[in-house]
């Protein structure tokens, strides 16, 4: 074994120490440069949180600023209002984006056209029933207003950018929307936006006869209490029984609301029968009507049963050649079958169609105007609350395809269904309309009660016009009343 000398382990040992000398100098650059990088890191640090604090002051600002842009609008809307309805004749802007709606207005409009104290201005707008920013149908308004003779301003739906212009150049003291959902018309024409206008709503439908599912983060009575009823200037419904629910279900407790009757129960006792397969058969048949409510999905009033009832119904019309079917449905019925949850899809919609239509004896209509044909058929087979309201001020016998698991009827829809024939299928209903074709109604009597405890008498539009009027008087102190 090989031995070392002191001289030689000394060597060693200086060598080692100078290796270890080195690496310490090495690591005490390494730590020097650390060092400063986390004086570095901490002066980055304390300037984040002193860019932390300064955003949270800006934010701040910014949402001071924001609140207080909300309120000095807020209190500019408020302002208006209160310096309106000076101008003579008063201008009355009227929103129409659902033909099938034009009755609760038409009348209306026509009677501010005849006044002198109203100057009645009717826009065609666009809906979006198809969804956020889809605009579409202004059209079909266009056309469906031009064919009833109503002078009318046109917001196209590819012009939809223009709507708050339109509404400023519009100028306008009342404003009449037809429904009160926000989302089916443009943002221009939001509760929000239109602050400074009095806004007026007469309900698309006649009434609301169930209890209403419940809407939105607090959940409201979408029927009495939306964004839009609140912030209304007045709401017409048709009955005592309407604004009873207005005053328990709604955060005025209905001051806005007035129970004056609906006009479209008016335009539905002048209506003119029209039947669309006359001209086919030439002469008179027995006839029904089938009409197909929208709600065919679970989750909202649930009336819906065209998935379930469209087979047999075309069977009823194959086995019973010698009475004639008109199909028609709810404008949202075709939307929703095309819906991923619907058990039909709108593929087989299309293809049942094209077998109804085959049919010697059935006809479909989506026109708008439904009320001749409520006038000219001898029954309705419905499952839809509104048709089945409308079709008692018709006189209409009605078979109801009633759903067992819809939404329950509030006092008013426990009146109506007295006098419609609710089934629970077709089968059923088949053995009701067999019975009421060839004989009177035995519920007519029920439906006349119905229609004159419910509506009340004829004349509801001059009674809106009338209570404009005077809540107009009441706010100006002027006489605005035509002598």
């Amino acid at each position: 074994m090989a031995s070392f000398g002191p001289v030689r382990r000394l060597r060693n040992a200086v060598s080692r120490y100078r290796e270890l000398s080195d690496r310490v100098g090495t690591t005490s650059q390494q730590v020097g440069l650390l060092t400063e990088k986390m004086n570095d890191l901490g002066l980055l640090l304390e300037r984040t949180e002193s860019l932390g604090r300064e955003l949270a002051e800006l934010s701040a600002r910014v949402e001071a600023v924001g609140e207080d842009s909300t309120l000095s609008r807020r209190a500019a809307q408020i302002a208006a209002r209160h310096t309106g309805l000076r101008r003579y004749p008063v201008r009355a802007v009227f929103l129409i984006h659902n033909p099938a709606a034009w009755d609760s207005y038409g009348e209306l409009v026509q009677l501010m056209r005849d006044s002198p104290d109203f100057e009645p201005v009717v826009v065609s707008i666009p809906h979006f029933f198809a969804g956020p920013g889809i605009a579409s149908g202004e059209t079909a308004v266009h056309d469906f207003l031009t064919a009833a003779d109503v002078p009318h301003l046109r917001l196209r739906s590819d012009d939809a950018s223009v709507a708050p212009a339109m509404v400023d150049a519009l100028d306008p003291d009342l404003i009449f929307r037809q429904g009160q959902w926000d989302a089916d018309v443009d943002t221009a024409f939001s509760p929000a936006a239109l602050g400074g206008v009095r806004l007026c709503l007469i309900p698309y439908e006649t009434m609301n006869p169930t209890h209403n599912v419940p809407w939105g983060d607090p959940p409201v009575n979408s029927a009495v209490d939306m964004t839009l009823h609140r912030q209304a200037w007045m709401v017409f419904v048709a009955n005592d029984l309407a604004l009873a629910v207005a005053r328990e279900e709604s955060l005025l407790q209905g001051l806005q609301f007035r129970a004056l009757g609906h006009p479209k129960a008016d335009a539905l006792r002048r209506t003119e029968p029209h039947w669309p397969m006359e001209s086919v058969h030439g002469e008179r048949r027995r006839r029904i009507l089938w009409s197909a409510h929208h709600s065919i999905l679970s989750g909202w009033n649930d009336f819906g049963t065209f998935p379930d009832v469209c087979e047999d119904m075309l069977a009823w019309a194959a086995q019973e050649p010698e009475i004639d079917f008109v199909f028609t449905h709810h404008p949202l019925l075709l939307g929703t079958l095309h819906r991923p949850e619907s058990a039909l899809s709108f593929t087989g919609y299309e293809a049942w169609r094209e077998r109804w239509d085959a049919l010697p004896n059935t006809a479909s209509t989506t026109d708008a105007a439904y009320a001749p044909l409520l006038k000219a058929t001898d029954v309705l087979a419905t499952d839809g609350p509104s048709m089945m309201t409308e079709a008692q001020v018709t006189g209409t016998p009605v078979v109801f395809l009633e759903r067992a698991e819809h939404i329950a009827f509030n006092p008013i829809g426990e009146r109506l269904i007295r006098g419609v024939h609710a089934v629970p299928d077709v089968a059923h209903a088949r053995v009701e309309a067999s019975a009421l074709l060839a004989g009177p109604d035995p519920l007519a009597p029920v439906q006349e009660q119905n229609v004159r405890e419910l509506f009340g008498a004829p004349g509801a539009a001059e009674r809106i016009l009338d209570a404009i009027r005077v809540q107009i008087e009441i706010e100006t102190g002027e006489r605005r009343r035509p002598s």
